[in-house]
């Protein structure tokens, strides 16, 4: 099954994806500041301790020059490709379209081009289900439509795992999934197009504010799902070598931003989440609460998690071979950018 699918992954190795981002160049600092070029996936609150170390110059501060490009919502391999291809050294997002590349590069036997040295945002997948439809349970799913932002979208290979550990799978209850934006999902349950989807705060919140669906199952829920890190600090090997400093201040002002998430109040956090990702102020103090975006402090047990969950799902799937390890997607050498 692996090697059917090899040639879709050669092709995100070596195509040039369609790359919808915005690109902010901050000319902050000079002299021995050190350039890095970092994209982010602006799509959710999980990822928004970026947008935070972005408004509070924690970049400029721990001597770095960055330039930050926005990737798009449903868009995550297009985020991942430019890392590969070095139009970014750094990259923060969902790490399993890098867990695909990397397996791929195993598969060939070569050295896997990119590594995560920090992750976050444990449990961020909810299954919303639009208003009206009867929640009894995993059959009560049956035949149903569910929006997923991509095929290869992170929220979707947890779901499967829990599933998994319910004796279930997507084939097994005939759920027909689909790809939808995550700011086309709530219109799309509203027009009835799909019966729910699955994604994180706030496209939950903002379907129950519309009164247009209710969060079936959240990540307190999902068993070890709940506590797997959704996003991370992913790296070209080549280039973290070559500058480990520089990454070791990336990390640090990560780490500020996630000390910065505990500390803020709830008008300022709001205020960053509404520019860098929208939505309305009411319908991001409900969300809030239900996210932790910050990075992990034992990196080392939410690798493990990790690796228990998603890559377990993945290789159950014949998604990516059986010979990926740990030590192709985790260097741990980084610490906590100390």
């Amino acid at each position: 099954m692996v090697n059917s699918k090899t040639g879709l992954f050669k092709g995100l190795i070596t195509a040039a994806a369609i790359f919808a981002a915005s690109t902010v160049a901050h000319a902050q600092g000079s002299g021995d500041q050190t350039p890095v070029r970092l994209g982010w996936l602006k799509a959710s609150l999980s990822t928004i301790v970026q947008a935070i170390a972005e408004q509070k110059d924690l970049y400029a501060k721990n001597g770095l020059d960055a330039t930050i490009t926005a990737v798009g919502s449903g868009n995550n391999a297009s985020g991942i490709e430019a890392l590969m291809r070095g139009d970014f050294d750094v990259y923060f997002g969902p790490m399993s379209e890098m867990a695909r590349l990397n397996a791929v590069a195993v598969e060939q036997k070569s050295n896997p081009p990119l590594v995560a040295v920090g992750v976050g945002t444990p449990g961020a997948s909810h299954l919303v289900l639009k208003k009206g439809l009867a929640y009894e349970g995993l059959e009560s799913l049956k035949g149903k439509t569910i929006g997923v932002s991509s095929p290869g979208s992170i929220h979707l290979i947890m779901f499967r795992h829990f599933l998994g550990e319910h004796d279930q799978t997507t084939e097994g209850l005939g759920l027909n999934i689909v790809r939808v934006a995550g700011s086309d999902m709530v219109p799309a349950l509203l027009t009835g197009q799909i019966d729910g989807f699955l994604h994180s705060q706030p496209t939950p919140a903002i379907a129950v504010a519309n009164d247009a669906g209710f969060v079936a199952i959240p990540p307190s829920e999902m068993g070890e799902v709940g506590q797997s890190p959704t996003s991370a600090v992913m790296v070209r090997r080549d280039w973290a070598e070559k500058n480990p400093e520089a990454v070791k201040k990336v990390l640090r002002a990560f780490r500020q931003a996630s000390e910065a998430f505990s500390e803020m109040s709830e008008d300022e956090l709001v205020a960053i989440a509404q520019e860098s990702i929208g939505a309305e102020p009411e319908v991001l103090k409900s969300a809030i609460p239900y996210v932790n975006p910050r990075l992990m402090d034992d990196f080392e047990t939410a690798a493990d998690i990790y690796w228990k969950t998603e890559i377990a799902a993945m290789k159950g799937r014949g998604e990516i071979v059986e010979e990926y390890e740990k030590q192709h997607m985790f260097d741990f050498s980084y610490g906590n950018g100390n």
